[in-house]
């Protein structure tokens, strides 16, 4: 539409339609941070049995009882990488939002630029970090695809703590199916297997729904007899993040939690959560969020040089000459570590 330049005009608020990244499953079960200065991180984990202490004649001699030794598992951190690029046409260019008439100078909106494109890639690294966590967390492993790499990340989970498909008749959808029953089995296995038992339950939206229309299980809520806990779906502060409620016996907070991310692999937007599954994980095992260095070259020219840089974000900018433009690059190379991984379950809940 052309613009008439005698009609009086005015520029409204720009809309963003953002959709900031969410943290729920990186915040709350990875809340440990620990940064190093080696691209490869080593863990020392030590596991005792449940021996119990020997009977002893008062005229005996106590046995040795031998140390088990330790194991010494090696991670090495994945690199998370974007980088945008400004060419010099583009500080020409109106920027959302601006004036028609009372416009920035080139070096406004440049500055302008460089801050909006270190938010939107800050924002990507923090939405991968997040899907690495819940791969952790349902898989107890992660796959690492991208140009040039294609790897698993394997923690060790023992693979009956990867439950598939239950039975039909065991299906949270079927009427005879036993979710408070299974919530303990579940739980027991974790005690069993680590020595931590599982505070929370993260469902997938179709389980949630599944969970919340269970005909068997509202029955025995609404007993007057037995107080069985409550189910009551509740918004939290975090958007996307539900609390349904706890269930007495079982010892868990279950939550729904509704987030999505765009596939790179297919370009498909993906529920974050898989839709028709439950993980239940604790919040006292032990686990932490690693950040491996990155390599960066400083300096321009001769006085150049190759270091290891360590933190959370690796933000690094440059100026290419021809074609003329400035590059904005942000690095990182997290991994969510599940070191006691056996405190934690998935299983698929509905068909």
């Amino acid at each position: 539409m052309a613009v008439d330049l005698f009609q009086r005009r005015a520029m409204a608020r720009m809309l963003q339609q953002l959709k900031p990244p969410r943290t729920f499953i990186r915040d709350t079960f990875f809340a440990n941070r620990e940064f190093y200065d080696a691209e490869a991180v080593d863990v020392d984990i030590d596991t005792e049995s449940r021996k119990m202490a020997s009977f002893v004649s008062p005229h005996g001699v106590a046995p040795v009882s031998d140390r088990q030794g330790y194991e010494t598992k090696t991670f090495v951190p994945p690199i998370v990488a974007n980088k945008r690029l400004t060419r010099a046409g583009d500080l020409a260019n109106r920027l959302p939002g601006e004036d028609l008439y009372e416009s920035l100078s080139p070096e406004e909106r440049a500055a302008k630029i460089l801050t909006a494109d270190l938010a939107a890639l800050d924002n990507m690294t923090t939405r991968r970090e997040e899907w690495m966590s819940v791969r952790a967390l349902f898989d107890g492993s992660i796959h690492v695809v991208g140009d040039d790499v294609d790897a698993t990340i394997n923690f060790g989970r023992l693979a009956s703590h990867n439950i598939p498909l239950l039975a039909a008749a065991r299906c949270w959808t079927h009427a005879d199916s036993q979710i408070i029953e299974d919530l303990m089995t579940w739980r027991r296995l974790c005690v069993k297997d680590s020595g931590e038992a599982p505070t929370d339950g993260v469902l997938g939206t179709e389980a949630a729904d599944a969970l919340l229309k269970n005909a068997n299980l509202k029955t025995m809520l609404d007993t007057t007899r037995i107080d069985m806990g409550l189910i009551a779906p509740e918004i939290m502060a975090t958007p996307g993040v539900t609390y349904l409620g706890r269930l007495k016996g079982t010892g868990l907070d279950l939550w729904a939690y509704d987030e999505w991310y765009v596939d790179p692999v297919d370009g498909v937007e993906k529920p974050m959560v898989p839709a028709k599954e439950i993980a239940l994980a604790s919040r006292r095992a032990y686990t932490a969020l690693r950040y491996g260095a990155v390599g960066v070259a400083t300096g321009t020219d001769d006085a150049s040089s190759l270091t290891l840089s360590r933190g959370a974000r690796i933000p690094e900018s440059w100026v290419e000459k021809e074609p003329a433009g400035r590059i904005v690059k942000v690095s990182a190379r997290p991994l969510p570590v599940p070191v006691q991984v056996n405190s934690m379950v998935r299983v698929v809940v509905v068909a």
